[in-house]
């Protein structure tokens, strides 16, 4: 079933900007990269280990594993599961399947044993790619668990063989007798999916709660890339470096920001905070994405006389840091632009490189129909906290719902808008400030806390790098609010300090009654911080306690009690 049947409308596309020279029909992942090659075969897409991979060598590659996937039996609707590090191999895949019209399901990489085995099962996958090693291993160890899932192959191994041309007198094309095809078009055949098309299964992170396969439409994924182009300002001679898994959204859009505006991409499997700003200048970073606590490492480093000697331009933050906003991109001469969105919704909201106002999102696109509504449904004024919820008279820019989650689908899409579960507020110019996951509010003697807004002010410390916050239970019922504290380098603090100083600059409801200092938070692999995980773990033997150690926070002030 296509997108379109599921909305009943067919996405009208983009009108400006640098999807207008595209034609909707042409607004598919594998077509964008064939426009792309088709313009610049002899440009580079990106640098992946100090190698160059032109435009129209990965196309070509994409080709030869399309052509052989279809000769194995992959073909439209097809569900694949890609478990490999982000690098070339991974990107002929996910193109290839494009081409195809099957369906790419990118599972994290972290996942083993009963978490790897739900998604493969609940994705209907009948074929895997993983990377040999221990993917390949925990792939293996779960497939007699999986029914749908028919063979597995391996990178490098059996995958590698497929990345190949088969040789002369072999040729996959029907009708062909296996004579050489010395002549013959190698291209794909031109009848690939349509925009509305599903061309990915995408699983949420997962850290408010059990992760949730999103179905995006061809069209979906290539406005992402369109949209973040617009926000970052990305043109021809720019260098992306682009480190995100492609299990996630940014390291999509991303590339295909690329792939639209001519722009380059250094293409790495991880970030390293400590050499990053080396790196940036040998390579010639001009924008790079910063999700969850990236901002706040790299100022967390040591200052260095040449931190504004580098070339990046543009930094994509999401969230942006609002406390070190300012300072950051004095530091390190850069522009930090932000937007709030969902792999389920788009990049709703956004920044301008043209305006900084810290703490704010942005407004909303104009393309998207973004309103904060109480409980009932019903539109607050401007000022009023509520949920966020969004449609658009061009459906395909959303996702349609979640896969085989029906029951889910109906709660989140409901009234003709997606319902986002976050907590923000519009002001009276139209900006968005985001407040908090509304499932992350801490609820404390009957008011509700962000803890978006508590981390802000923790992070305000001048030792403090990054923080988390959460709900602790209460021996008076409901929550306490705890913050986990991680410091900068070489600095030294100790809770209590920490508590006295956030006594006398938060107000008084959110100082946290209790304190932990640790070396990390616990991430996903996209940085973002898992709360449950912390909220699981609760207050420990280590964990500082303000009642304990004699204190008492009043409305006027803390207060000794022993």
């Amino acid at each position: 079933m296509t997108m379109t049947e599921n909305t009943g409308v067919a996405g009208s596309g983009i009108t400006s900007g640098w999807l207008a020279a595209v034609p909707f029909a042409e607004r598919t992942v594998g077509r964008v990269l064939e426009r792309a090659a088709a313009a610049r075969p002899d440009e580079a897409l990106f640098l992946f280990e100090r190698r160059d991979y032109t435009l129209g060598e990965v196309n070509a590659r994409v080709d030869v594993l399309a052509r052989n996937l279809r000769a194995a039996g992959v073909g439209r609707g097809t569900r694949v599961a890609l478990l490999m590090a982000t690098g070339p191999e991974y990107l002929y895949g996910w193109f290839a399947l494009a081409k195809l019209g099957a369906v790419e399901v990118p599972i994290n990489t972290a996942y083993r044993g009963e978490l790897l085995r739900h998604q493969l099962d609940k994705a209907q996958v009948s074929l895997a790619v993983a990377d040999q090693g221990p993917l390949f291993d925990a792939v293996d160890a779960v497939r007699g668990d999986v029914p749908s899932l028919a063979e597995v192959l391996s990178f490098p191994g059996t995958y590698s063989e497929l990345l190949e041309e088969p040789e002369q007198g072999h040729s996959d094309s029907p009708g062909d007798n296996g004579t050489a095809d010395s002549g013959a078009d190698r291209s794909v055949p031109p009848e690939g999916p349509a925009p509305d098309d599903v061309a990915c299964v995408l699983y949420t992170s997962g850290t408010t709660g059990p992760s949730k396969g999103v179905l995006l439409s061809h069209h979906q994924q290539v406005a992402f890339g369109h949209f973040f182009a617009e926000i970052t300002g990305l043109g021809p001679r720019d260098v992306l470096l682009n480190y995100s898994p492609f299990f996630h959204i940014s390291g999509k859009f991303a590339t295909l920001g690329c792939l639209l505006t001519g722009a380059r991409m250094v293409l790495r499997s991880r970030l390293t905070i400590e050499r990053f700003w080396d790196e940036a200048r040998e390579f010639g970073i001009t924008a790079f994405v910063a999700i969850g606590g990236v901002c706040h490492m790299l100022h967390g480093r040591t200052p260095r006389e040449d931190d504004a000697d580098n070339p990046v331009r543009v930094v994509y933050a999401v969230p942006a840091p609002a406390e070190i906003y300012h300072d950051f991109e004095k530091r390190f001469g850069v522009k930090i632009v932000e937007a709030y969105g969902s792999t389920e919704t788009n990049l709703i909201v956004n920044s301008s490189l043209q305006e900084s106002r810290p703490g704010a999102c942005g407004r909303a696109n104009p393309i998207f129909d973004v309103r904060i509504v109480d409980e009932d449904g019903n539109e607050v004024p401007d000022g009023v906290s509520g949920e966020v919820v969004v449609g658009s008279p061009d459906p395909l820019l959303l996702s349609a719902g979640y896969d085989g989650l029906p029951e889910a689908t109906a709660k989140a899409w409901r009234g003709g808008r997606f319902h986002t579960g976050d907590r923000a507020v519009r002001d009276e110019t139209g900006a968005l400030w985001f407040k908090d996951r509304i499932k992350d509010s801490i609820r404390r003697r009957g008011e509700n806390i962000s803890s978006y807004e508590v981390e802000r002010l923790v992070n305000s410390h001048p030792a403090v790098a990054e923080s988390a916050a959460v709900g602790a239970p209460s021996d008076l019922g409901e929550e306490e609010v705890r913050v986990v504290v991680v410091l900068r380098d070489g600095v030294r603090v100790t809770a209590e300090d920490l508590f006295l100083h956030y006594a006398d600059s938060m107000p008084y409801h959110m100082v946290p009654r209790f304190i932990d200092i640790v070396d990390e938070l616990p991430r996903t692999p996209t940085d973002k911080v898992e709360k449950y995980k912390l909220r699981t773990a609760g207050v420990g033997p280590n964990t500082w306690d303000s009642a304990v150690a004699g204190w008492r926070m009043t409305r006027t002030g803390p207060i000794r009690t022993a």
